[in-house]
């Protein structure tokens, strides 16, 4: 079958407002063309910055500098920046779900079609005076600018001659003086927001009401349609790159030399996550037939897999490997006569050498042991604290649920079941059986299966009887149990003897820290250490026979999913953690484990972990063509190695960072990447699956600007900065992303806007959001410091941060908050409204949404209409509302439109945003404690970090230090040449 034509879908016709961040959509001021002929940068050219110099008082009825000395200021240990300012609040535009941007006055044409620097209001901040520069042949870049303030620049002492260091900025060095003078206001409609982007870009691919048809995304298609974000939700067509839900590059063009990354300072690998779900409307991964019995063809020198890149030569009797240019014999089997282009006469026939992505079913030579269908065994603390809290009764009425629902487990898959507090409980589930009987180890330190692995683990459709029975009766069975602990490590190695041959997965559920048997843990948990510089000693294990110990099941294909239901105490998940984190598996955290409020998220997760696209005994490894190279890489996984990542289990949710670095000069054309994943299904297929991705060189730095991918860098550099987490403080972090975050935009203005008024403040068009991307992660609970957090809290979000995908981290970074009214009366259901992230976005007439990292809010206006509360929640004033029963049931949809089109977008699953998995919370105003609620706002002063407003009005004054620091030492450095030579 034809893939429907490919063509970049047509905008229809949008309000001028809509879209844009207060600017006029014309081109605006001009810039000359910079080519990248200057020798290279040194990689410390950002230096630190300089104690601010002494400021003379403006005149009267004139404006500040951005930012003066008694401007808008970095927090500090003593004062926090001050938000009582007033800020404008723009007429609210119901149907596009943002405020407008204020009105544009008439631009003046300028000679030559440009136009001069658009003056948006009269607001006292030259940084709400924001141009967009045009973009000119041979670079394509929007930049947003502040306009150059209209007096006279203030005279400076001269810069201090002294040796200059690598810049690592700790927050403190971000102080400037005080002043009691009122802050000057900044329009915040006028700054970048993802809100904008988002919105644009899930518009280019959206499916219009009414049709079967819609717009797809053309994996070949870079050079003329941009990459879709990863937030988008878009259909795609395989031409021969994979999928880019599947693998990402920070960079769409790939840099000729080292240089080029060191001068730009852009972050420089791969995100790949094989196993991403697909669009509904995707079509399936095809699977290749091989007759080798070695398998599929491969090249004899790199080992790389046949793809479409390859070219075949000498009449089809050889190909040339695109990955390191060797020539190979094609085997005799795969042999096929070329056509007058070159191509295979068979081309249709091998979807190998047409696909980006592939699989191949593989033969003996690539198992490690037998495959079989998937085995998943729940281990499940019975323990008091357990039974008290209701944790067991919960879980097993929830895996009750899940076990026996339509989608639940593929044909094939067997489950068995265990139980453990002072000693370790195997259960028979065999159907010939009227009850499961249990046979009980006492003897915790030399464990064995005292039953055959064909009764451990059964069919749960054929043994549904037998299962329903004991799990209603887990509870009441050890209902009078008064055991104070669970053998966590003992039931560990009890699943990894019943699980050895085969490999599989195991669910263990954990309340209490393990103090009895192998791998007894100590209570080392001091909340006096919470949030200072010796919390590191409570991230790393105290114990390390649990690595020991996932090494053993990462060598039987044995994957760990952690569930921990701590009730108000400590269960060390940095130590009990290690065991997903090396197998690839997941922790779940919930915090004092109530019922009615944390019921429906559990039974989301364990829906979402046991049916979601998985495998188990798997192998991963990324190939690069000649010139690159794999440098580092970051995730849950463990390598025996240098090269090959082993994975107990891999599934859809996680994903892989790689960074890349030059080993050698790149020739033009195309570089080449391939990743390959050797697995087990949960059918019990061994496969490999393949995804190819090949991109354009260049040796322009404009082009390497202009071709960043924003998202595929923060997923990388969030990896990076969390497996630094024991070894470095939390504000030395910070810092090294505030470093960063000024290094990138400093180079882009250094190199692509050097002609730029130093007043303005460029972006480049790729990254103009990174400055609010940067501050949701050092807002996140992986790296914040805070003395009221939870150590086990911030150990579960690092461990996940590690493995999430590109969408997810964007997702975790800036959520989406939706405004559920303005959804509703929205005639296009395919756009999802969105608003930005801050309390003065809602109205008191509202409801919205915000699908944060730890929960999905929805918070309810006072002033609600009793009319859409009847719609959808069946009653007609907010203080008849019950948050605690709606959180535990959810929201059902009533018979009415209204409702089925709100439940439909809660339960939509299609998006593959694994915060929809998240407890449920209501937040009523002016009723409910909307603390947490107002921690996901990113954009306000949250937990003692600074407003988006503020955060860029730093990173300004920053990056203004950092071009007068370079030019002073320009002119240092020309002086001392015709010094010497003189």
């Amino acid at each position: 079958m034809q893939p429907p034509p490919l063509h970049r879908p047509p905008l229809q016709q949008q309000d001028p407002t809509k879209f844009q961040y207060g600017v006029s959509s014309l081109n605006a001021g001009t810039q000359q063309q910079h080519s990248y002929a200057s020798p290279p940068v040194s990689g410390s050219s950002v230096m630190p910055p300089r104690t601010p110099m002494p400021t003379q008082p403006h005149q009267s009825g004139m404006r500040p500098s951005l930012p003066p000395s008694n401007g808008i200021r970095p927090p500090t240990s003593q004062q926090q920046p001050n938000m009582s300012y007033p800020r404008p609040t723009p007429p609210h535009n119901v149907n596009a779900g943002h405020p407008l941007p204020p009105q544009q006055p008439q631009l003046q044409q300028q000679p030559g079609g440009m136009t001069p620097p658009t003056s948006v209001d009269s607001l006292s901040s030259p940084m709400a005076n924001m141009t967009v520069q045009p973009n000119k042949p041979g670079r394509s870049k929007r930049v947003y600018a502040t306009t150059q303030p209209s007096f006279q620049q203030q005279q400076q002492p001269p810069l201090p001659q002294q040796p200059l260091q690598q810049p690592n900025y700790p927050p403190q060095q971000f102080q400037q003086s005080q002043s009691t003078k009122p802050k000057p206001r900044i329009d915040p409609n006028q700054i970048p927001s993802p809100v904008q982007l988002r919105l644009y870009d899930e518009q280019l691919y959206q499916q219009e009401e009414g049709q079967e048809t819609s717009y797809y995304y053309g994996t070949m298609s870079q050079a003329s349609s941009p990459l879709p974000l990863s937030t988008t939700h878009f259909k795609t067509i395989d031409q021969g790159n994979c999928n880019p839900r599947f693998m990402r590059c920070t960079l769409k063009e790939i840099p000729k030399t080292s240089d080029l990354i060191k001068d730009s300072h852009l972050p420089f690998g791969l995100v790949v996550q094989p196993l991403a779900d697909l669009h509904s409307k995707d079509e399936e991964i095809p699977l290749a037939i091989t007759t080798n019995p070695e398998g599929p063809v491969r090249c004899n020198r790199c080992k790389g897999y046949i793809n479409p890149a390859c070219q075949f030569t000498d009449g089809g009797r050889k190909f040339i490997c695109n990955l390191c240019g060797f020539s190979n014999s094609v085997p005799e089997d795969y042999f096929c006569h070329l056509d007058m282009s070159g191509q295979r006469m068979d081309l249709d026939q091998r979807p190998e050498l047409q696909r980006g992505t592939i699989e191949f079913e593989v033969p003996e030579i690539y198992w490690t042991r037998h495959p079989t269908p998937l085995r998943v065994l729940f281990a499940i603390d019975v323990s008091f604290c357990a039974v008290n809290s209701g944790v067991l009764g919960s879980f097993c009425q929830v895996l009750n649920n899940t076990l026996f629902s339509k989608e639940a487990f593929p044909k094939g898959t067997q489950v068995g079941i265990m139980t453990f507090d002072t000693s370790v409980h195997f259960y028979n589930l065999s159907a010939t059986l009227d009850q499961a009987q249990m046979m009980i180890v006492p003897d915790i330190n030399d464990m064995f299966l005292p039953l055959s692995n064909d009764s451990l683990f059964v069919d749960p459709m054929e043994s549904r009887d037998v299962i329903e029975n004991l799990l209603n009766n887990l509870p009441s069975m050890f209902a009078e149990n008064r055991a104070q602990t669970a053998v966590f490590g003992s039931a560990i190695k009890g699943g990894l003897l019943g699980l050895q041959n085969t490999g599989g997965k195991i669910h263990v559920l954990q309340t209490i820290l393990p103090t009895l048997g192998p791998g007894a843990l100590k209570l080392r948990d001091d909340p006096k250490l919470h949030g200072t510089d010796k919390e590191r000693q409570l991230l790393a294990p105290q114990d390390s026979l649990y690595a020991t110990m996932g090494k053993e099941c990462v060598n039987e294909g044995v994957c760990v999913d952690l569930w921990a239901f701590p009730m108000n105490a400590y269960v060390d998940v940095s130590t009990l953690g290690v065991l997903p984190a090396l197998t690839g598996g997941d922790i779940h955290y919930y915090w004092n484990f109530d019922k009615k409020k944390h019921f429906q998220a559990l039974n989301n997760q364990l829906e979402r972990s046991l049916i979601r696209k998985q495998g188990y005994n798997a192998a991963l490894r990324v190939r690069c063509s000649n010139g690159l190279t794999i440098d580092d890489q970051f995730g849950n996984f463990y390598m025996n190695n240098n090269t090959d990542i082993e994975l107990a289990g891999m599934d859809a949710d996680k994903a892989v960072a790689f960074t890349l670095r030059h080993d050698g000069k790149l020739e033009d054309g195309e570089a080449h990447m391939q990743c390959a994943l050797l697995y087990t299904t949960q059918l019990g297929e061994r496969r490999v699956r393949i995804h190819n991705l090949r991109l354009p060189i260049t040796s322009n730095i404009s082009t390497l600007f202009k071709q960043a991918d924003l998202d595929t860098s923060m997923n990388l550099l969030s990896k990076q900065v969390i497996s630094q987490a024991t070894k470095k403080l939390s504000q030395d972090l910070m810092g090294e992303l505030d470093g960063e975050c000024i290094r990138i935009l400093t180079a882009y203005r250094k190199h692509c806007a050097a002609s730029a008024s130093p007043g303005q403040l460029i972006l480049p068009e790729s990254f103009k959001v990174l400055p609010v991307y940067t501050l949701g992660l050092k807002k996140c609970a992986a790296l914040r410091r805070d003395p009221n957090l939870n150590i086990d809290f911030r150990v579960y979000n690092m461990r996940k941060l590690k493995s999430i995908g590109v969408g997810s981290t964007a997702r975790w970074l800036y959520p989406r908050m939706i405004p559920i009214h303005t959804f509703l009366n929205s005639e296009n259901i395919n756009i999802i409204p969105q608003e930005r992230l801050s309390c003065d976005r809602l109205e008191p007439h509202g409801i919205y949404t915000v699908e944060a990292s730890d929960a999905t809010y929805i918070w309810i206006g006072q002033a609600v209409s009793p009319e859409l509360l009847l719609k959808l929640f069946n009653v007609s004033e907010i203080e008849q509302m019950n948050p605690e029963i709606i959180m535990q049931q959810g929201i059902s949809p009533l018979e009415n439109d209204v409702s089925k089109r709100f439940h439909q977008l809660l339960s939509s699953k299609d998006n593959m945003n694994i915060n929809n998995y998240n407890p449920l919370k209501i937040i009523r105003q002016g009723l409910d404690n909307g603390f947490e609620f107002n921690n996901a706002l990113m954009e306000d002063e949250t937990f003692n970090q600074m407003s988006y407003v503020d955060y860029l009005c730093m990173i300004h004054k920053q990056i203004q230090n950092e071009m007068e620091r370079d030019k002073h030492d320009q002119m240092v450095s020309t002086a001392s040449y015709w010094a010497y030579r003189y």
